[in-house]
């Protein structure tokens, strides 16, 4: 069954890039189109599932940003530190 929802979440994944690049495509500025389909899946995902879940996946999500970041950078500059010997 996990299986059948990974499908579905990149089918879903992939038809959303197409909706969004289709709009770029039709003139419509890309930080719109994102921040618009953002704002729609956070509406429907507070929906169903209530401020206090939404606003704790949001949460997980800064988190997970936030350490990406902070690997790019330190591997940045590790690469710029190798460079310079």
């Amino acid at each position: 069954m996990s299986n059948d929802i990974s499908e579905l979440r990149e089918q879903l994944s992939d038809q959303w890039q197409k909706v969004a690049i289709d709009l770029i495509r039709k003139g419509i500025p890309a930080d719109m189109v994102f921040e618009s389909l953002l704002t729609v899946g956070l509406a429907g995902h507070v929906e169903l599932h209530g401020k206090d879940l939404t606003a704790g996946k949001l949460v997980a999500i800064a988190e997970q940003l936030s350490e990406q970041v902070r690997r790019e950078k330190e591997a940045l500059q590790k690469a710029s530190g190798a460079t310079k010997n």
